[in-house]
């Protein structure tokens, strides 16, 4: 057999291969045996459906819940593939096939009830008390809630309303959703639609995924390289250069080891191996970096694009940065310390971290710093005024005489950074 990539990173992890989250994985079945929602809540390919689809298995569901999982009934529905024609009656006929499936005579009865009273939310509820009467329960597993909250179909009031009445009032249905926004924003969503009543999801703890540590990112690497009997391995060396450009974000280190294995099985060896395994992942994230980017706020996108071209420059200058070079820039803490907390930028004693508000940061994955270099630092090159420079949105509020000291901290950066980037991602390797 020839010498395949065993790494996967375009859709969700099978169940069977699914790794480490066991603290998540636990909140969120220790729920489900007690009938509560949740909302995983990450951001862009952190392996939010992975873990939807994890819960839905069936082997794993009866090795956490036992005979529980053979009482529920659960259901999956991907909102990113709903069209602008669906509807609420859509979504619930959608349940309502599914539980038909295993239904007895007094369920099918009252599912026809509902369906000829138009899905009002009277006749749902009493499907739904009438499923737990008979000790069972329906759990959606909603991935891209998001998309959901925003669907023209969906955005009133009745429908949130009812979801949530629904898993708090009968014991018959769990909702378990996977999207980017937090609860708190899905709350803030829930108030312009019903400014006077609770929050309609209030019932549901957040639970927030995060990248990997370290183990369980080793882990992922060398029980993927295990599936293709151990053709290609990976020296501690590699192991080094992975995780200084991947981070320990999952989709990362899947591409980042990817990439290498391509150099590998291709006969590269030494820095030949890391330069063109540098320059393949970049063409295979540079969607993924795009779509991150475009899920940050404007405040965010400042604070992680100043500390990752500060960091950068610091490697080019053979020194750290200090950010006092730029001004009194402290407004940014609560974004700094907010992409701390999703784990996109570290509080580390590097060689090239950036002195910043009495605290040495930098970006936790080396892939996001040479990123920006090449799309934005090019952009910033090329404009000839301020004005130009507030067109970029997100460089908007900076006064002149902080894009005046951007500017010339760009000036520095090398035209073709993705050349000289294994340099940089070396750097950032400190001794053992």
């Amino acid at each position: 057999m020839a010498n395949l990539n065993p790494f996967l990173y375009g859709k969700p992890v099978p169940p069977a291969q699914h790794i480490g989250r066991r603290i998540e994985i636990r909140t969120l079945f220790s729920r489900l045996a007690n009938g509560e929602s949740t909302a995983i809540v990450g951001e862009p390919h952190i392996g939010k459906s992975s873990l939807l689809r994890y819960l839905a298995d069936e082997v794993a569901r009866s090795e956490w819940l036992g005979k529980i999982s053979e009482q529920q009934v659960c259901i999956e529905i991907d909102c990113q593939i709903l069209s602008t024609t669906f509807t609420t009656n859509d979504f619930w006929q959608t349940i309502l096939t599914v539980i038909l499936e295993t239904a007895n005579d007094a369920i099918k009865k009252q599912c026809k009830i509902v369906t000829e009273n138009n899905f009002g939310s009277f006749t749902l509820e009493a499907l739904f008390k009438l499923l737990a009467k008979q000790e069972r329960r329906v759990v959606l597993l909603i991935d891209e809630f998001d998309s959901l909250l925003n669907h023209p179909n969906f955005n009133h009031a009745e429908f949130f309303g009812a979801l949530r009445s629904f898993a708090t009032r009968t014991d018959g249905l769990a909702v378990i959703t996977a999207s980017r926004s937090s609860v708190t924003q899905m709350n803030r969503k829930s108030a312009e639609l019903n400014p006077y009543g609770s929050p309609f999801f209030n019932n549901s703890i957040e639970v927030r995924l995060l990248p990997f540590a370290r183990e369980d990112a080793q882990n992922l690497i060398e029980t993927t390289l295990a599936r293709n009997n151990g053709k290609i391995r990976f020296s501690s060396e590699d192991y080094d250069w992975l995780f200084s450009l991947a981070g320990k974000q999952p989709f990362l280190v899947q591409v980042a080891g990817a990439s290498l294995y391509d150099a590998i099985a291709n006969g590269d060896a030494g820095d030949k191996r890391y330069i063109n395994a540098t320059a393949i992942f970049h063409q295979r994230a540079a969607a993924h970096f795009a779509d991150f980017w475009r899920s940050l706020t404007d405040d965010e996108k400042r604070a992680l694009f100043l500390l990752a071209l500060a960091e950068y420059r610091g490697y080019v200058d053979g020194r750290s940065f200090d950010m006092q070079q730029l001004g009194k820039l402290d407004r940014f803490a609560p974004e700094l310390r907010h992409l701390r907390e999703l784990g996109v930028v570290e509080s580390d004693t590097a060689p090239n971290a950036v002195a910043w508000n009495d605290e040495n940061w930098r970006v936790a994955s080396a892939g996001v710093v040479t990123w920006l270099m090449e799309n934005i630092v090019v952009g910033l090159r090329s404009t000839k005024d301020f004005d130009a420079v507030r067109g970029m949105e997100f460089l908007g509020p900076l006064t002149r005489d902080e894009i005046a000291k951007i500017k010339d901290i760009a000036s520095k950066i090398p035209p073709d950074v993705i050349k000289t980037a294994v340099g940089f991602i070396k750097s950032l390797i400190k001794p053992s």
